[in-house]
């Protein structure tokens, strides 16, 4: 109609700006600027045209032009709201954000009516910081405008951010059906269903989002994220390298992928990916919180501190960065520090499952009721992820435990473990008895006797290893402090060396096993020597470092064909003890320790190899009884120190002083003196595991 009209009256302003319109509305932009600009040659006092000559300059990322039309339109027509709205668009994009916020609001005071000004108010805000602001603004505008889509998207957004989960869910949904073709509201929505736990779903919805708009960098990024936690981990790296080609400058979507690698246990590359983020943004929270995990994973406290710091300097409120301080305080015996923080970051997000359960297993029956009644409110949420139920069930078994209630402390702990063994099914991390059986039977096939005759003088002189094994929760942390209070020993807690020695002789389990019943000299001086460079790496001033590793029991062949001369300890507890106390952690790595069956195959191949170790190894293994410990601290001890070739220092005496880094499941109860009521304490489940208790009765030596 409008070319018909233009035929007639080739230069009638109206006619060419209304077929500039159509042309902004279709995205062609320069079209625009063209039909628009002649428009305004015939009309230039028409402060219309001039706000969507502005919109068409934005739209070409000429933004200096595109701020001059709007004040050319203002001064024309300075009660104009659209103009002023569209100039703060224009000084938002320019990074002007608190004149822009100035001008939406100017905006909304010309037409309080005006629903998209009011949601860009609380765009403005958020970006700076003022999220209650925000929120005010964006409810505002669904108030104003119950039919705008963007206000119903961002409000969903920001309110899941704040923690409040149901109430986002339900404004995403709006958004979504008031306007179907909102790629942003479709992804708004992927998040939201992604932090209750419903991935698949969150993963349909950013397909849709995709398919709406296939050049959305973040809906990738975002997708990346949602694979990551069904840890499938290739197909996410996948979705962060698209997302980072649609917008390489993202820091968010940076982080992410170093978060990706570090799960990958590849520190040195993530440690490089998240310095790349901080590059792009030297204030994004997440990636110098990021850091700071990695650091506090390779035993790096002062500089995991400093990075969690720096992190809550940018963003005070982040719960996840609040929470890992708590852990990190926990770890070197400040257990108020470690409340503190805990408390803080509940302060921010009330429902913060993982903070209760930390404080639950720290302060066991010491928990205040008003923490136990809101464990159990969040318990009672149909929605609750099953991953954050797991955790808080695990946290309220230690309280039920503290109090003697060990009927409902057994069902809690059930529960948990039925729902963490769901969970780490669905990631794709289940745990295979037929296969770790394979791989005992493979390393005991390897290291025969005839292997070690071989294998006798090719190792390294040194006496620097201390090596502590067992099953977890058989009391290697418990022995390792006693060592680490001497003053010629470092404690270096959980060394994943000897696994990482292991896997250097070959690429898959069968080939290394191979590789290992080969082992040359030259393989196990270059092995050994990087072992040893690595631990120079954690201590230079001790002559001797204990690695409390307890899957090291796996590997003792290796090892003594490495360090012939090195000190080898196994941990040895009752197995009933040992099992049910594994049922009752929450472990984050462990696979087999949610599910009674995997426990009872674990043991039977721990017990199998071990008395493969007894009979063939060419080193002597000290065998230390936990219950032995805890009844004659100071005999055990003392047995501990001679075995090492060291003098007796009274020090050992009192590990639970010593303000060292302690990393463990039992961080809390190795700062207390000696306690027997762990002894027995497999009775108290009886009801629950008899069935495991007697399996292992049955098959092994109770006390292997």
């Amino acid at each position: 109609m409008y070319r018909q009209f233009l035929s007639e009256q080739p230069e009638h302003p109206d006619a060419l700006h209304l077929l500039g319109v159509v042309a902004l509305q279709q995205g062609e932009n320069g079209r625009a600027v063209e039909y628009i600009g002649r428009a305004i040659a015939r009309n230039p006092d028409n402060a219309a045209y001039h706000v969507n000559l502005a919109e068409a300059y934005r739209g070409l990322g000429q933004l200096d032009r595109a701020a001059e039309c709007c004040r050319t339109a203002l001064s024309i027509r300075p009660q104009s709201a659209e103009a002023a709205n569209n100039l703060g668009m224009v000084l938002l994009a320019q990074g002007r954000t608190a004149e822009a916020a100035d001008q939406f609001r100017e905006a909304l005071r010309l037409k309080p009516d005006f629903g998209m000004a009011c949601n860009n108010v609380g765009n403005a805000l958020r970006l700076l910081g003022d999220f209650d602001g925000a929120v005010t603004h964006f409810r505002r505008a669904t108030r104003i405008d119950p039919d705008l889509a963007e206000a119903h998207s961002n409000l969903g957004q920001l309110l899941l951010e704040r923690h409040q989960p149901h109430e986002a869910l339900a404004h995403l949904r709006n958004a979504v059906r008031l306007r179907p073709g909102l790629a942003e509201a479709r992804n708004n929505l992927g998040n939201a269903l992604r932090e209750m736990g419903r991935v698949g779903e969150a993963r349909q919805s950013y397909a849709e989002a995709l398919r709406v708009n296939p050049n959305l960098a973040m809906t990738y990024n975002n997708m990346g994220q949602a694979l990551q936690e069904e840890n499938a981990l290739d197909d996410a790296l996948a979705w962060y390298q698209r997302a980072l080609q649609l917008a390489p400058g993202s820091a968010r979507t940076q982080t992410n992928l170093a978060s990706l690698l570090a799960e990958q246990e590849r520190y040195d590359e993530a440690v490089t990916v998240y310095r790349r983020a901080l590059e792009l943004d030297p204030t994004y929270a997440k990636a110098h919180s990021g850091l700071g995990s990695v650091r506090h994973e390779q035993g790096h406290f002062e500089q995991a501190q400093a990075h969690y710091r720096e992190a809550l300097g940018h963003e005070p409120d982040l719960p996840a960065t609040l929470c890992a301080l708590g852990t990190v305080y926990e770890e070197l015996g400040d257990f108020k520090g470690a409340e503190n923080f805990w408390r803080t970051a509940l302060g921010h997000d009330p429902n913060l499952a993982g903070a209760y359960s930390a404080l639950a297993t720290m302060l066991r029956g010491k928990l205040p009721d008003d923490d136990l009644a809101a464990m159990r409110r969040l318990l009672a949420d149909p929605d609750l992820h099953d991953g954050r139920r797991s955790a808080l069930h695990f946290g309220l078994a230690q309280i039920l435990d503290a109090h003697g209630a060990y009927g409902e402390a057994g069902e809690s702990l059930r529960q948990a473990n039925v729902l963490a063994l769901a969970g780490r099914e669905k990631r794709g991390q289940s745990y295979d008895p037929t296969e770790h059986a394979r791989f005992v039977s493979g390393m005991m096939t390897a290291c025969s006797p005839a292997f070690f005759e071989r294998v006798r003088g090719i190792g390294l002189d040194s006496e620097r290893p201390i090596f502590i094994v067992g099953l977890p929760r058989s009391g290697t942390t418990l022995t390792e402090q006693i060592l680490a209070s001497h003053s010629r020993v470092f404690g270096a807690g959980e060394l994943r060396f000897a696994r990482d020695d292991f896997e250097t002789l070959a690429a898959g389990d069968d080939r290394r096993l191979d590789a290992l019943s080969r082992l040359d000299q030259l393989t196990a001086s270059r092995v050994g020597e990087q072992h040893l460079v690595r631990l120079r790496g954690l201590n230079v001033d001790r002559p001797h470092v204990a690695d409390k590793m307890p899957d090291n029991y796996l590997y003792l062949g290796l090892l003594a064909a490495l360090f012939p001369k090195a000190k080898f300890i196994h941990c040895r507890r009752d197995l009933r003890d040992i099992a049910a106390s594994c049922w009752m952690t929450n472990f984050r790595h462990i696979r087999w320790a949610n599910d009674v069956d995997h426990i009872a195959s674990r043991f039977e191949e721990y017990h199998r190899i071990m008395n493969h170790w007894r009979r063939v190894l060419p080193v002597r293994v000290l065998e230390v009884e936990y219950e032995e410990t805890v009844a004659d601290l100071e005999r055990m001890a003392r047995l501990l120190v001679g075995w090492c070739g060291l003098d007796w220092e009274p020090a050992c005496l009192a590990f639970h002083e010593g303000k060292r880094p302690v990393r463990t499941a039992s961080v809390s109860q190795v700062r207390q003196p000696i306690y027997k009521r762990s002894v027995a304490r497999w009775k108290h489940y009886e009801s629950v595991l008899g069935a495991l208790f007697d399996r292992l009765v049955q098959n092994c030596t109770v006390a292997a």
